[in-house]
């Protein structure tokens, strides 16, 4: 990603604003102008900026990101299958276009690396951290180090295109794959394995994702997941979704997970109900499995642990898992936890394996982690020091995952943006900025004195625009330009 030099810093180093640009209300009070930075474009970056404009319309909003291009989540995490859930990158745009003075974009910069946190703080009255959760959980299990065993998110960015995953190779020359986890990520990667390539061809995923894909030799995919069917965090729709592809058939391992008594069934509530319900309606017992040609098998393993992975001696590539079975028992919580039966195990078949069980969080230096809870320690979207008797830390707030932990859809994040925006409006309210500082000039300063190369929304308008066109010309929504060497033919000074 950094290889590429686009261009130099002095485009906006000389394209200052002028003093009616950023005279506001504010000023009128005896305020100086406002000026927020909310670091990561994706939905909570751009949902935050959004709703700070509705409490306050004349702040100056720059939004920092690691990548050279916009949207995040939208662009590089969602399958690309799923047109419609990334239509919403039309929404998160606006909050751009319609405050072109006083919200910009300035892609390309890393943290730590190209521009300092304290740097940032010194420039901005505040700062909202809304860029995601990064670390994967891994099993910790022996074997777990084979060759061919993969994260299942990184497997969806790369065929999202994705910049930091483009060189990673995934083998899918092998019939049987394991799917380890029962969230919506694990269900990605199995439907784009199932799906017929004529179905993904006119999505955003990039040509050389398609191509591995349309030679894939994948015939059974096992999902694996150490709750019962009633406990995944799968959602309806796609449950639904991937039960009905024409092409396969779904099984269960083992029946006896999908049998319930009619008040376990009552007790449930209406999502979970409607999930089982799927369930015991598509899925056949695996013994009734069958090779049938032009079909691919989906099989639904309940109540099952990772316990080792085998590898063959001489090339250390996977060769099966063990599974131990579980059962459910009180949480003492008032929900359910799998509890291993010990000495009772399956061995499975598999020559590549996908690991979506969860993330553990990474951290800025200078900012909390409840590496627990995998979120940013905040009262109300506004950070909490180490030690929460100390208060909030002043200027610094939190949205999205990085705020409440990795769980929940878009809409979600969307709705939870509006409590950081108040926390905001109400600091700001309470004369917590009343002093200057530089904003958004003040780090462009900074990254032109370090030669440093950027990238604007109007930079990045010129890429979309590139990439629909190469799109049109293979019958695609776009093609995503993944070698970013080629930005710089693109983008070009005026």
């Amino acid at each position: 990603m950094g290889a590429g030099i686009i261009h130099s810093t002095q485009r906006f180093y000389c394209s200052t604003s002028s003093t009616s640009e950023t005279t506001t209300v504010a000023a009128a009070e005896n305020k100086p102008p406002f000026h927020l930075c909310i670091i990561g474009s994706g939905p909570a970056g751009l949902y935050t900026a959004n709703r700070v404009y509705k409490k306050l319309p004349d702040a100056n909003i720059t939004i920092l990101e690691k990548l050279p291009v916009p949207y995040g989540l939208i662009r590089y995490g969602i399958a690309p299958d799923h047109q419609n859930e990334k239509k919403v990158k039309n929404t998160l745009e606006k909050t751009i276009t319609d405050h072109p003075s006083n919200c910009r974009f300035v892609g390309n910069v890393n943290i730590e690396k190209d521009i300092t946190f304290d740097d940032i703080q010194s420039k901005f009255h505040a700062i909202v951290l809304a860029c995601g959760i990064e670390g994967e959980k891994k099993l910790g299990v022996p074997g777990e180090q084979s060759n061919h065993i993969y994260s299942a998110r990184d497997f969806v960015s790369w065929l999202n295109g994705h910049p930091d995953y483009q060189k990673k190779e995934f083998l899918l020359q092998n019939e049987d794959v394991v799917i380890v986890g029962q969230g919506n990520v694990a269900l990605d990667v199995a439907r784009m394995l199932l799906k017929p390539t004529d179905e993904l061809s006119s999505t955003d995923i990039t040509s050389p994702a398609l191509e591995k894909i349309a030679n894939s030799k994948v015939k059974n995919i096992n999902i694996v997941g150490r709750r019962g069917p009633a406990q995944v965090a799968f959602t309806t729709k796609e449950v639904r979704e991937i039960l009905k592809l024409p092409n396969i058939n779904a099984y269960v391992n083992d029946p006896s997970t999908l049998k319930f008594t009619e008040d376990e069934l009552n007790k449930m509530d209406r999502a979970q109900r409607k999930i089982v319900d799927l369930f015991i309606n598509h899925l056949k017992p695996v013994s009734e499995k069958k090779d049938e040609e032009g079909k691919k098998n989906l099989i639904f393993h309940f109540l099952r642990s990772p316990t080792e992975f085998n590898n063959n001696s001489v090339d250390n590539n996977v060769s099966s898992i063990m599974l131990g079975r579980n059962k459910l028992v009180d949480d003492g919580k008032g929900s359910v936890k799998a509890e291993s039966i010990k000495g009772d195990s399956e061995q499975l078949k598999c020559g590549t394996v996908f690991r979506s069980i969860g993330y553990t969080g990474t951290k800025f230096q200078q900012v909390p982690f409840d590496f627990k809870k995998v979120c940013i320690p905040n009262r109300h979207g506004k950070v909490l020091h180490e030690d929460d008797k100390q208060g909030v830390i002043k200027g610094l707030y939190v949205s999205g995952w990085i705020k409440s932990g990795p769980t929940g859809t878009i809409v979600n994040v969307s709705m939870d943006t509006e409590e950081t925006a108040q926390s905001i409006k109400e600091d700001y309210d309470n004369n917590l900025y009343n002093h200057k500082v530089d904003g958004y000039q003040g780090i462009i300063d900074i990254l032109h004195q370090k030669q440093h190369s950027l990238i604007t929304f109007d930079d990045w308008k010129k890429i979309e625009q590139e990439e629909f066109k190469r799109g049109k010309e293979k019958g695609k929504i776009i093609e995503k330009i993944i070698v970013f060497d080629e930005l710089k033919n693109i983008i070009k000074d005026d």
